[in-house]
């Protein structure tokens, strides 16, 4: 009976439609990944606009309020990352030269057999690299400032797409019902209601996850006293969610901090965040992300590995939000079907 009422002629020719617009989307893709990053943000703060409309009445004022203080704490969250990275990456260009006599005084001192360690490397060669690579990266300031003025660019859009899904999440509800017969209306909004509350899950999971990581990496940093630890864990705790990319971004900044108290810091540092990624990806993250997303740790790594040889970056980010719907869709209209026609 349920498949008789899906297989209208009206759904078929939805179905032909939306195969079409399938076809469409990789044309489209960043404008896709765009909207649809907005409808995981939107998933998670609307709980919190449903709340305030209760008490306000006023829906457009709460969702000025949830967005407005969302806005604010982001911006919390990149400006030290901002402020941080130019600083960093400024003062230690500035001091290229000067630490690479030192490393070659440190080689000199090192001797394997009879012949010091700085006999087997062109030192001249890397000092001439060292440089080489400091010219090319101030070369691509300019890309850098485009860059930057496009992430404002699409800053902006995502507040304001934000803005109108939250607004008219009601409206926007009411209308992709009408898809469906009404005998599957009721069926309809269970679904949509179970994926909002599993992609909103995940950004909980993301913000829990990454202030864990900001925490251990801060206390490690500050154990080991090295300039902005506080700052730097909160680096290390944003960008945790971009796998791979991130925690190398991290690392990166984490260097460039430690290297002004020698090299034995800099290789303890390197190692305890290297083992704090560990304890995040076997512990922290399935823990948290199974419990706010019902999902199992595999199907999230299929997800990312999918993600990322599909859809890039952005890809990579999304994914585990993309599992979750996935993994709805298939429980609501299959495996619970096929269990309750036996």
């Amino acid at each position: 009976m349920l498949f008789k009422d899906i297989l209208t002629t009206k759904n078929l020719v939805f179905l032909i439609l939306l195969i079409i617009l399938l076809k469409l989307i990789p044309q489209v893709s960043e404008f896709v990944m765009l909207f649809f990053a907005c409808f995981v943000l939107a998933c998670s703060m609307l709980p919190i606009v449903n709340w305030l409309d209760k008490k306000t009445k006023k829906r457009t004022l709460s969702v000025l309020i949830v967005v407005i203080s969302a806005v604010i704490l982001t911006l919390a969250f990149i400006l030290p990352v901002l402020t941080i990275t130019f600083e960093q990456i400024g003062l230690f260009f500035q001091s290229i030269p000067d630490k690479l006599t030192e490393l070659q005084t440190y080689l000199h001192n090192i001797h394997i057999g009879k012949h010091a360690l700085s006999e087997y490397i062109n030192s001249g060669s890397v000092l001439s690299n060292g440089e080489d690579i400091a010219k090319n990266i101030l070369s691509q300031s300019w890309n850098i400032t485009m860059g930057f003025a496009q992430g404002i660019i699409v800053f902006i859009a995502v507040v304001t797409i934000l803005f109108y899904m939250l607004k008219d999440s009601i409206y926007m509800k009411e209308k992709f019902l009408e898809f469906f017969p009404d005998k599957l209306q009721s069926k309809a909004n269970d679904i949509s209601v179970k994926i909002s509350q599993k992609v909103g899950g995940y950004v909980i999971a993301s913000i829990i996850s990454g202030a864990a990581i900001w925490i251990l990496v801060a206390i490690s940093l500050l154990i080991l006293k090295v300039e902005f630890a506080f700052s730097l864990g909160l680096i290390a705790g944003v960008l945790d969610i971009i796998p791979v990319l991130g925690p190398t971004i991290a690392l990166t900044l984490i260097i460039l901090s430690a290297y002004q108290n020698g090299f034995i810091i800099v290789a303890i540092a390197i190692v305890l965040f290297l083992v704090i990624q560990q304890i995040s990806n076997n512990v922290i993250r399935p823990v948290i992300f199974g419990k706010f997303m019902d999902l199992h740790p595999l199907v999230i790594i299929f997800a990312l590995l999918v993600g990322g040889k599909f859809g890039g970056l952005a890809g990579l980010i999304l994914a585990p939000a993309i599992a979750a719907i996935v993994t709805v869709l298939i429980d609501e209209l299959y495996l619970k079907t096929i269990h309750k026609v036996k």
